[in-house]
């Protein structure tokens, strides 16, 4: 359990700066001025911040184990369609629905880690272990970002959510 959550975790912090370093690409595959491109990062951080406490009441309501996973599920998809993206709307509207996906994701898996660890000095260390998956995708971003776009294409950088979603939503089962 603890690992599926910081798994979530991690995308979900890795994919709010690993895009930045891939703009240039992305306004010159899908003709994105710069407005659009603000679209691409905020709409991520728009949908994550504004639904988040909504998400946790919804995963209060449905169970932590479930409202996790389909966060997971619809992240891991919204990743796919980033990466397939043909234009800038679609990224865009893609982008909205992994920040979406993303705050069900966040409350639901500290209440897994919560769950699964009912003794306060286990929990305790467990919190700091999903807390350093955080510190970690931050400190990777724009370094993967930057790899991935150089070498391959910016639409990688969604691509590398796809095998940590899977593997999250096997764990998890």
């Amino acid at each position: 359990v603890l690992t599926a959550s910081l798994m979530g975790f991690f995308v979900i912090a890795l994919d709010a700066l690993v895009v930045t370093v891939a703009l240039p690409d992305i306004s010159r595959s899908v003709s994105g001025g710069m407005s659009g491109l603000q679209w691409v990062v905020d709409g991520y951080t728009l949908a994550f911040a504004s639904l988040m406490l909504s998400a946790g009441a919804l995963s209060d309501r449905i169970g932590a184990s479930r409202a996790y996973g389909l966060g997971l599920g619809l992240f891991t998809a919204a990743s796919a369609a980033c990466g397939f993206a043909p234009n800038l709307t679609m990224l865009i509207v893609a982008r909205l629905v992994q920040g979406a996906a993303a705050s069900l994701m966040m409350p639901a898996s500290l209440a897994l880690v919560r769950q699964a660890f009912p003794d306060a000095e286990k929990r305790a260390r467990a919190i700091a272990i999903w807390t350093g998956a955080g510190a970690v995708a931050a400190a990777f971003g724009p370094v993967a970002g930057g790899a991935l776009t150089t070498a391959l294409s910016w639409r990688a950088i969604f691509f590398l959510n796809l095998p940590v979603g899977l593997l999250g939503l096997i764990l998890l089962t």
